[in-house]
């Protein structure tokens, strides 16, 4: 009894500690600016917004500049409309924003487009040229920032050149006038010759995961609108927070960057916090477990096998153990790495180090690079990191358990590969157009022989394989329900892709859930505005049109009752919820007081998700680091209603758990 006791006081102490802490605002509170400044701000900010608005309606190419443009007046605008002035002086920065917005309008109309719009000069220049722009979001058509570095020299030379992404630190109060005004201003760390530096905004502060991730590629792929790039000349670099995210991206996408330079950055979230040593604020049991898999970095080192890697740590930077225990699993997977390390620096690079590293770079990017790539070695957790080159993971053994292919490209047309975990594999070498037709290659598949089959018209080889009782070739279009890459799950995954609100038209059954769904309605609006920086698209239920299923995933609020899309597809859903029962399998909860929240493939459009009643999982307690900003729910839970918000979780959890590869629910 008295071990009980004592048990019961740590747990209600514990459950104390998490109610009682202040989590921090992100972005944080700013001040009152001063009156004549705001309403100056305000004005020119509708005007120059009427006037954008008008020359777009009239332009045949105005979606080619107009984010070009309206970047700079939403970035004043956002900062007037949620206090995000965090000094005085900023007021001015927004009038230059505001200018620039003017300068861009008036060369638009004389015709100005591309790189000459962002004020890059035609004639060469002695200095690297700074440049800012914006990109339309596919995620919810908010207009997002990025910086770019043009360098020296840099003319009309149509040849593509090599891009280096960097990712930025954290700043809590970097949001859209800091970053864009810095960005006009700065060059940065790096500045290479002859090599153009893209600064993505990421979302403000999230260390390039979730959406922050989505709009690294985004950026990416508007910066190729504007130059011819060379792809296999693309590194990401990033130190900080951006090393972090630079982690992340190398191992989990090796196959994008010839180099992988990150500098600093967690590479976890359990050691990083500290929680190894000590009782974290919240139980990570098997399912949060597995969850971390998603963005640590040690459990797919493997991956840096696939491209080049080298690190730099501050020798007395206290984040200098994140590399080392990469430097640790790199070195027992056999990986070659390497870490450079600033003598005597803290959490800075040092410029003897810079050239180290500059150097090794210029290295490896006048190497030839081999078309097709000969050997891959890739491990993934999720379908949503499942391509190197030529070769893609479309099915898994099990979600967050370790799927891993090793394969070789051998003399004579032969593929040889072995597989742990993977259930399909699909072979794309239209960038190399191997091997030259009719030649077709055989597989040789865990010790499995097959003649391959070409499916596709694309040079080279497009084939798809299956694992039954044997491996053998898909023949035909696989329409099946099943996680498939892009669709795989957890909640929080339908939040890197074009998603769409869909509000409840009636109440729900019970008024305690009403309440709820109401307060997580408000909380996941602003929350998605405050944090990702972005625009929530919502309709009504009764609005909704075919478009919108079609191309959104549906992010629906409400019971089965309520929510009439809901009610509408509830009897293909997994979950069971009338006004009488709640019901998970076998499995029952009274739905007076609980709620059920879930990602499932949308029934009237199985490429897309049907999400019910939840926004993003990470709530305020993830505010206070990045390594915080993690999954915390899986693919399914149930909610007790009647617990408040404590800022980890919108409830206290009952059950939850993941969908099968076939999205039916797990005995």
């Amino acid at each position: 009894m008295r071990c009980l006791f004592s048990l019961l006081l740590i747990v209600l102490a514990l459950h104390a500690g998490v109610r009682a802490e202040e989590f921090k605002r992100l972005p944080p509170e700013g001040i009152l600016l001063d009156r004549p400044d705001r309403d100056r701000l305000d004005d020119r900010a509708r005007d120059l917004q009427v006037r954008l608005d008008k020359i777009a309606g009239s332009s045949h190419d105005a979606p080619r500049w107009r984010s070009d443009v309206e970047v700079l007046i939403r970035a004043v605008r956002l900062a007037l409309d949620q206090n995000l002035f965090f000094k005085q002086s900023e007021a001015g920065d927004a009038d230059a924003l505001l200018d620039e917005a003017d300068r861009r309008l008036a060369a638009v109309i004389r015709g100005d487009r591309g790189l000459r719009l962002l004020g890059i000069s035609d004639d060469p220049s002695n200095e690297p040229q700074l440049a800012v722009g914006g990109f339309k979001s596919r995620i919810d058509d908010s207009v997002q920032p990025y910086g770019l570095v043009v360098p020296a020299g840099y003319g009309a030379d149509p040849s593509p050149r090599r891009i280096d992404v960097w990712l930025h630190g954290r700043g809590d109060m970097k949001t859209e006038i800091p970053f864009l005004t810095e960005r006009m201003t700065k060059v940065g760390l790096y500045a290479p010759a002859d090599t153009f530096v893209l600064h993505p905004f990421g979302r403000h502060c999230n260390a390039f995961k979730f959406a922050g991730e989505t709009d690294v590629y985004e950026a990416l792929d508007h910066l190729g609108t504007l130059i011819p790039i060379d792809t296999d000349r693309v590194a990401v670099r990033g130190f900080s927070m951006g090393g972090a995210g630079c982690w992340h991206l190398g191992v989990h996408d090796p196959g994008r960057w010839f180099a992988v330079n990150p500098g600093a950055g967690f590479v976890d979230t359990i050691v990083y916090q500290g929680w190894d040593g000590k009782q974290p604020p919240f139980e990570i049991d098997a399912t949060r477990r597995k969850l971390l898999n998603w963005y640590d970095v040690l459990p797919s080192v493997t991956n840096l096998k696939n491209t080049r890697t080298v690190a730099y740590s501050g020798e007395v930077d206290q984040q200098k153990q994140a590399a080392d225990r990469v430097a640790i699993a790199a070195r027992d997977a056999e990986v070659d790495m390497i870490h450079v390390v600033g003598a005597s620096m803290g959490h800075k690079v040092d410029p003897a180090s810079a050239s180290k590293i500059e150097s090794i770079l210029a290295g490896w990017e006048r190497e030839n690079r081999e078309q097709p790539r000969r050997r891959i070695d890739f491990v993934t957790h999720t379908l949503r990191y499942n391509e190197v080159d030529w070769l893609s993971v479309t099915g898994l053994r099990e979600h967050w358990t370790p799927g891993r292919v090793e394969a070789e490209i051998r003399r004579g047309n032969r593929i040889v590969i072995t597989t742990d975990g993977v259930t399909r594999l699909k072979f794309d070498f239209a960038r190399s157009g191997w091997p030259t037709k009719p030649f077709i290659p055989t597989v040789v598949i865990n010790g499995q022989r097959l003649a391959m089959d070409d499916w596709d018209e694309a040079p080279g080889l497009q084939c798809e394989l299956v694992q039954e009782e044997k491996w053998k070739i898909v023949d035909q279009i696989d329409a099946a329900v099943r996680k498939r890459p892009g669709l795989q799950g957890p909640i929080d995954d339908a939040f890197c892709d074009r998603f769409l609100f869909v509000i409840p038209s009636r109440p729900a059954t019970h008024g305690v859930v009403q309440r709820w769904i109401d307060r997580e309605i408000r909380y996941a609006q602003d929350r998605w505005k405050r944090l990702m920086r972005g625009e929530v698209r919502v309709v009504r239920d009764v609005d909704l049109t075919d478009e919108q299923i079609e191309n959104c995933h549906l992010v629906c609020f409400g019971d089965f009752s309520s929510n009439r899309f809901l009610g509408g597809v509830a009897v293909h859903l997994p979950i069971r919820w009338t006004r009488d029962s709640l019901k998970v399998g076998q499995r029952e909860f009274n739905p007076n007081t609980h709620a059920p929240v879930f990602c499932f493939p949308n029934p009237r459009n199985p490429d897309r998700y049907l999400v019910v009643n939840s926004g993003m999982t990470f709530r305020e307690f993830s505010n206070v680091s990045n390594s915080r900003q993690i999954a915390m729910l899986p693919d399914w839970a149930v909610m007790d209603v009647t617990a408040g918000d404590d800022g980890i979780f919108a409830g206290n959890i009952v059950a939850d758990g993941f969908f099968d590869e076939n999205w039916a629910l797990k005995p």
